[in-house]
C-alpha cells in the first residue's frame, strides 16, 4: 500500500498535551495514534467502514481483561458482614 506524508498545522497546547497523553495511555507513538484516531473517525480502516458495534459498548474477545473479570467473582466476607 502506498501512504502519502501529510503536516498538520495550528494545533493548540491544549490539543497538542492531549494527543501525548493519549498517545502515552495507549502505549502508541503519536504519529500511530493520530493515524488511528484519523482512521477510527473517518472510518477508512483498511477498507472497512465504521459499523454500529463500535459505538455500541459491544467489546471483542481481544479487549476483555480476564484478571479485571475474574476480581468481580471475588466474594470480601467484610463488605458483606452484617452486624446484628
Amino acid at each position: 500500500m502506498k501512504t502519502t506524508q501529510i503536516t498538520v498545522r495550528n494545533v493548540d497546547a491544549h490539543l497538542k498535551q492531549r494527543i501525548d497523553k493519549l498517545a502515552k495511555l495507549k502505549a502508541m507513538s503519536i504519529n500511530d495514534f493520530v493515524l488511528d484516531t484519523l482512521q477510527t473517525k473517518v472510518g477508512s480502516v483498511s477498507g472497512s467502514t465504521i459499523t454500529w458495534q463500535r459505538y455500541s459498548g459491544v467489546m471483542d474477545k481481544a479487549s476483555i481483561n480476564q484478571e479485571v473479570l475474574d476480581d468481580f467473582e471475588t466474594i470480601d466476607p467484610a463488605m458483606w458482614k452484617i452486624d446484628a
